[in-house]
């Protein structure tokens, strides 16, 4: 029987880890209470503690999660691949990526919240960061790891201006002129 509990627990915290991750990255860290979170993973405020410590120690996790769902775009495959930073950079720049942040990168909202946040919020996005960085450096001709900070970092910003502007000719024209800087940075030997 202590076996199924220990199954449960896990499926529990696993849900609640997926919640959060989504919460976050549609309505930042603040924006996401304790009691919302543990509605949208199906169970009550009261059995949070029994998973976590505090919503900070939760928050680390789940922007852990949040980066792996994003970098599962690399497990795919090969990892290091050209065709996966190629995909995820596609994906990074689609339409779904601007309309859904629940499902997509946690950089873009959370950057900015998390820079006044906590420092262990500081470190998982930092650890995030790291990972992306170094998925995309293997898979672009092992360009440098400042080179992949730059096209991450380019990515970011992107979006944070294509969900800014809202719907229509402009947003188009900033996921486009990325697009296409993109495809002309990352087939060549040298980023400029």
């Amino acid at each position: 029987m202590a076996r199924r509990s220990q199954a449960d627990k896990a499926e529990s915290r696993r849900k609640i880890l997926e919640a959060t991750a989504g919460l976050i990255r549609e309505q930042g860290i603040e924006g996401s209470s304790v009691t919302e979170i543990m509605e949208q993973a199906g169970m009550t405020h009261g059995g949070f503690y029994r998973h976590f410590d505090s919503k900070e120690d939760l928050v680390a996790e789940a922007i852990a999660v949040a980066f792996k769902a994003g970098l599962d775009t690399f497990e795919d495959g090969h990892a290091g691949t050209a065709e996966e930073a190629e995909a995820y950079i596609s994906q990074y720049l689609s339409r779904r990526h601007v309309e859904e942040p629940a499902g997509g990168c946690p950089i873009p909202l959370l950057g900015a919240e998390i820079a006044r946040g906590s420092e262990v919020g500081r470190a998982a996005l930092a650890k995030g960061i790291l990972q992306a960085s170094q998925k995309l450096s293997e898979g672009l001709n092992d360009h440098s790891k400042s080179d992949a900070l730059l096209i991450l970092s380019t990515l970011v910003g992107t979006l944070v201006l294509a969900r800014g502007v809202g719907e229509g000719e402009l947003q188009d024209e900033i996921l486009q002129a990325t697009s296409d800087h993109m495809r002309d940075r990352t087939t060549s030997s040298s980023i400029s």
